[in-house]
């Protein structure tokens, strides 16, 4: 095998070995390395999710979405923060409440020439 040769198949094989041993790119979007300790006002916050440490991220936390679409990492242990998470909660429960009333059943769709194939479904489209 030439020098040139050589050359060019390490380069590859280094290539691949540090690709694989470093994370992807894609795996650190949107994860938490610090949490932000200062309290975020209940008005400002539009939903959040959940960070487990089994993930890429290494640490647990919690990662507030605003109104402003910033997200802002939390942990469990700040009292403010459960107290967010249990209004929230309850929001949410509310909320659910308030949209569980009458639903009108829609026909379903036959095959007798008369109408489309297409299928109703119960629920009101958010797309």
């Amino acid at each position: 095998m030439a020098a040139k040769d050589r050359t060019v198949v390490l380069s590859l094989l280094l290539c691949f070995i540090l690709g694989s041993l470093s994370p992807a790119l894609c795996s650190q979007t949107g994860c938490c390395t610090r949490y932000n300790r200062k309290p975020v006002p209940f008005q400002v916050i539009k939903g959040y999710r959940e960070q487990s440490a089994k993930e890429n991220c290494h640490i647990e936390a919690i990662i507030l979405y605003t109104v402003r679409n910033k997200e802002v990492c939390v942990t469990k242990r700040d009292e403010w923060v459960r107290n967010t998470l249990e209004l929230l909660s309850t929001k949410l429960k509310k909320m659910s409440k308030e949209s569980s009333g009458p639903v009108m059943k829609r026909r379903s769709p036959s095959n007798d020439g008369s109408g489309s194939f297409f299928s109703t479904t119960d629920t009101d489209s958010y797309y």
